[in-house]
Formats: structure tokens, sequence, C-alpha cells
């Protein structure tokens, strides 16, 4: 039976028309316009406020003034430099920031729901000495706050992301087996880049086997095995920035990844002004590295996974990982669920204990579990890597 990884089939799925891009270009030149057109700014929260205006339904014009245009009452932030809009994103933000729901914010008349975070914005015991960073971005009229975190956050701007990812797997619309590629749809369109107004996603696969796969699945790899790059981020503070690569057996339409393992992650959080640079830095590193390696090389590293083990029974397996982080109830878990669901592999090996880690995480609950679980498999395939070749 094969791991199957359905990140990328979730943002397939959910993502609506406008987050949906053509190809990593469009993706960002989209991005670029977005940065060009927004600006930094850190306020003491005492000098924000929150105020109840009537927005138009619709542009004010000669002829809408004449028609009577309707509006509708809302939220504004205002700050020494003028007023903005909320995105339901940094409304959420600055209510966090104050100790204040949300959601229950949001089901009051706005003048209450302003005057609300007005006192949360002057309680001395919340506010004394905190900042609050604003990304606001102009908009032909009313700016709007895209994110509302605290000072010490650090952007990772998706332009610059996915700049240098483009610089080492295309744009997505290479057709040629080998070539790095958006995956494909059952319809035949083209998917694989996402970006919203909370985070962005992309996914690239190298459009064709390159190794044998030690667990002989047939479907649609025909017992082989693919490479696979997923790419996510946030500019105003949603998620971390992330980096999988991972080995499958084949992708279907809706961008399941059958028979896959995690190979390699990456993960930062959005904290310190240096994150940027460093960040950019280490994804190249890694995209440049995963990139120029060949098949041959691939294949003598899993060949070497399978074959050489962590430890001899499974309590000194289970002790091995325990040094590599897992806990003892994610160690026995991994090894249970390589020797009663992967028969073909050695529970006691490298490889198989990846493979049970990162079945396991796909059957997590929550994000940060699953991710948690990829990066330790992740961890004993550097282990045996290095310890083996």
């Amino acid at each position: 039976m094969s791991t199957n990884i359905s990140t990328a089939s979730a943002q397939y799925a959910s993502r609506p028309k406008d987050e949906r891009f053509p190809s990593l270009d469009a993706l960002i030149s989209a991005a670029t316009y977005d940065r060009e057109h927004s600006a930094e700014r850190s306020y003491n929260l005492r000098d924000l406020r929150a105020v109840a205006v009537d927005v138009p339904n619709e542009p004010i014009t000669p002829e809408s003034i004449d028609r009577g245009y309707t509006t509708t009452p809302s939220v504004m932030l205002e700050s020494p430099k003028g007023q903005a809009s909320f995105t339901h994103w940094s409304f959420g933000q600055l209510a966090r920031t104050i100790g204040a729901p949300a959601a229950y914010l949001r089901t009051l008349p706005p003048s209450i729901a302003a005057d609300a975070i007005n006192y949360g914005l002057k309680d001395a015991e919340i506010t004394t000495g905190k900042r609050a960073n604003l990304l606001i971005k102009a908009n032909g009229g009313t700016p709007i706050v895209r994110a509302a975190t605290s000072d010490s956050y650090g952007r990772v701007w998706d332009s610059e992301l996915y700049g240098v990812l483009g610089r080492y797997f295309g744009d997505g619309a290479a057709s040629t087996q080998g070539e790095w590629q958006s995956p494909p749809t059952w319809s035949g369109e083209s998917a694989g880049q996402y970006r919203g107004d909370r985070d962005s996603f992309v996914i690239r696969i190298d459009g064709g086997s390159i190794v044998n796969d030690p667990r002989g699945f047939g479907g649609g790899g025909n017992g082989r095995l693919n490479r696979g790059i997923m790419v996510r981020n946030s500019e105003v503070g949603h998620c971390s920035i992330t980096l999988e690569c991972v080995l499958f057996d084949f992708i279907c339409g809706n961008h399941i990844l059958w028979g896959a393992v995690i190979d390699k992650t990456f993960r930062r959080r959005h904290v310190g002004t240096e994150i940027t640079g460093k960040t950019i830095t280490e994804i190249l590193s890694i995209a440049r590295k995963y990139n120029a390696r060949t098949a041959s090389q691939d294949q003598q590293i899993i060949d070497t996974l399978v074959s050489k083990e962590l430890a001899h029974t499974k309590e000194a397996v289970i002790d091995e990982l325990r040094k590599l982080g897992y806990s003892k109830e994610q160690a026995t878990d991994a090894y249970d669920t390589c020797e009663q669901k992967d028969p073909t592999l050695n529970p006691r090996s490298f490889w198989g204990i990846a493979a049970g880690t990162t079945r396991n995480s796909q059957e997590a609950g929550y994000q940060d579990d699953r991710l948690a679980l990829d990066q330790l498999a992740a961890s004993v395939l550097r282990k045996g890597a290095l310890v083996t070749v």
C-alpha cells in the first residue's frame, strides 16, 4: 500500500478562480504588482483607532450621485496617515493583538465594534509598548490593510521567493519528459500556481520517472518514482514559509501524490528583519542541489536507504528515532505503520521508517502535526544518506 500526499490536491480543490494562475510568471507578475503598490508602516497601537463609516457600494460618480447610490456600514482603521479598509484576515490579526474575539466583533454593528476595538487599543495593560506593523496596499481609492502583524514580523515577498523557484524549476509550461512542469489535471488545464490574500502555493513535478521504486508499485508510475517540489509562503503572517521535496509514484488529475515519501523539508517562521535574505539563500541552495541531482545519484541513495537499517531490533530503532526528535509514540507508530501497511519494506530500514512516518503524517488532523511528522521523515532520510553513501 502506498502513502498519498494530498497537500497539492487540497490547494487545487479549494482555491477560487481568482487565486489560480496559468503560469508561475503570471503569479510573479501579480505578486510584483502587489509589492510595488504596498507599503509597510509601523505604529504604536495607541496611534491607531477604528472608525465606523458608510462605504459606497459602487464608485461615486455624478451618475451614481444622481441615482442615489447605496452604502454599507463598515469598520475601517485610522492612522496618522489616513484611513484604510480591512481584509477579513487583517481584521482578525488586529483583533487578536488586542485580545478581542474577531468572530464576535463581526456580528456587532460597526459603530459598536469600532468602540470595542478602540477600548482594546487604549487598554494600557494590553497595548503599552506594543507596535503594529501594517502592510498597506494602494487600491485606486481607499487603501487596504493587507496585514497587521507585530514589529518582529519578517516578510518574505512572493515575487522574490518564486523568482528563485522559477530560475531552477521553470515557469511550469514544460511538456518534455524529464523537465520540470506544472502537474496535469483531468481537464488538461494549467494548474499548480495559487496565490490569494493570505498565502501562496506552488507545486512542480519533473515530468517523468527517474528512479526505481523499491516498493514495486504499479499504478500510473509503472513502479518508478518521480520528483516533486512544493513551496508555500505568506506575505501577511498566515503561515510559515515551507519547502518540501517529494519522491512519488504518480500524480493524478486532482493532484494527489500517490506512493509518496518526503525527501527533504524546510520550514522557517516569519520572524526577524533578516529573514528574507537568509531564507531566499537557503531555498536557493536547496533548489540548486535538488535540480542538479542526477537520477543515478537518487537511485544510489534510495538503494542504500532501503538496504541499511537504523538498528537491528524494534526497540533499538525506536531508541535511534528518539535521538532524531521523535517521541516514543511517534517512533512506535512509524515502525508499526510500515510493518503493517507496507509489508514489502523493512521497518528497521531508513526508507521503511520514513515511509511509515510520511503515511502517518497524512492521517494527522492538523497541518502543524503533519508538517512536524514530514520533517521527522526527512531527518531520517537525511541521516540515512549521510551514513550510507
